[in-house]
């Protein structure tokens, strides 16, 4: 990404920025969710583009795994605890994931177009995002600029950013 392209996406806090790197050949979009109010305003920005379209949509959730936080060998000691773990963090996207897809259907999307995927994360939301998209053949991947985690500084290992790494051949629309 040029410095002018990172410039924008730096600055810009009152509209979407658009990122294109190379040809982009499928309509399907992958919308990366977490809990936050920024998802859900990059899944607003996402209705209103795709308003009566034919596109389909992927809403993508990307579960962190326990190990990042206890070490494997706990984990491995105590199984119920990471079954423990999905359940409680499979319970805490569920609503924001069913709060997006109400939003998509109301903008005239059917259900047919809409898919909900939760998966096991790896130690990469983004790595488990860009192969998503790449494996659903999805041509835009939409992430709101700022997750969970309330990252102030965009260019310091922020998701977003590490999407933006790696997205050849794909669309990114940054929602802040």
């Amino acid at each position: 990404m040029g410095e002018g392209a990172s410039r924008t996406l730096e600055y810009c806090r009152v509209c979407p920025v658009w990122i294109v790197d190379g040809e982009v050949e499928s309509r399907d979009v992958l919308i990366g969710l977490d809990s936050s109010d920024n998802a859900l305003g990059a899944v607003d920005h996402a209705a209103f583009m795709l308003a009566d379209t034919d596109c389909h949509v992927t809403l993508f959730h990307s579960m962190r795994h326990l190990n990042r936080f206890i070490p494997l060998e706990v984990i491995e000691e105590a199984p119920e605890l990471e079954k423990l773990w999905k359940h409680k963090a499979g319970q805490r996207i569920a609503p924001q994931m069913e709060k997006a897809k109400k939003m998509l259907l109301e903008v005239g999307l059917t259900e047919k177009q809409i898919t909900i995927k939760v998966v096991d994360g790896s130690r990469s939301a983004a790595k488990d995002i860009l192969d998503e998209a790449r494996n659903s053949g999805c041509g835009t991947i939409v992430l709101g600029r700022h997750g969970t985690s309330m990252v102030k500084e965009f260019f310091m290992g922020s998701v977003v950013r590490k999407v933006l790494d790696s997205c050849h051949g794909l669309a990114v629309w940054v929602v802040h």
